[in-house]
């Protein structure tokens, strides 16, 4: 079967598409700091307004530093999960696309949540925007779980499970549970939803601990 395969996958290999993904991952993470704007000042003045305006900047910091960590997340969920794999077909290909599609929005949702932490439509546009590719993360991992036995070149399908299992299940699912918490959140307090995303270094200490097969094939 495995040469089967193989053919079957000849037109994009799984390499290009690990490459276009690395890529728009790393254009977003460093877009990010787009968002910030530094403060335009008089010199004279500096000593005295700089320090005030850089510390009213906090909410701005925060949730760039949410973001960077969650891109980051998604990047080496997205790294492991692949890499449970040998080959790729176009479902996939196409449900990568629609996932780097979301990623490439993040740098702007973030700069709209930042500017406007307390405004529910612009807090829930970030939040939108990350459930929308954890979604497809998830989906990702879901798809390939279930065409294991086409994806991967081991004889015994049920030893390619077993490898994506490790390489998703906990990383694949907190991070859309705890995108639908903060939505929740912020229509309490729009602000404070943006703390909830603090649970998903919890789960994955939490979760790693009590697997500790995840943890050997980080």
């Amino acid at each position: 079967m495995s040469g089967t395969v193989a053919t079957w996958n000849e037109g994009i290999g799984k390499s290009r598409l690990e490459s276009l993904s690395d890529a728009i991952f790393a254009f977003a993470m460093t877009l990010l700091v787009i968002s910030l704007s530094e403060p335009v000042i008089p010199k004279g003045d500096a000593p005295e307004l700089l320090p005030v305006l850089i510390s009213n900047m906090y909410s701005e910091f925060l949730i760039l530093t949410i973001a960077f960590f969650i891109l980051a997340g998604y990047w080496l969920s997205h790294h492991r999960i692949l890499r449970s794999i040998d080959y790729i077909d176009d479902r996939l290909i196409w449900l990568n696309i629609l996932l780097l599609f979301f990623i490439v929005l993040i740098p702007f949702t973030t700069a709209i949540s930042g500017d406007y932490y307390m405004v529910l439509e612009a807090v829930l546009l970030f939040h939108i925007n990350l459930l929308c590719a954890s979604v497809l993360l998830t989906l990702i991992w879901l798809y390939i779980r279930a065409h294991c036995g086409y994806l991967t070149k081991d004889e015994e399908p049920e030893t390619g499970l077993a490898r994506i299992e490790r390489a998703g299940r906990y990383r694949a699912l907190a991070t859309p549970a705890v995108t639908v918490l903060a939505i929740v959140v912020s229509f309490v307090n729009p602000a404070m939803s943006m703390l909830c995303y603090l649970l998903i270094p919890v789960i994955m200490v939490v979760t790693g601990r009590f697997n500790p097969q995840m943890s050997q094939t980080a």
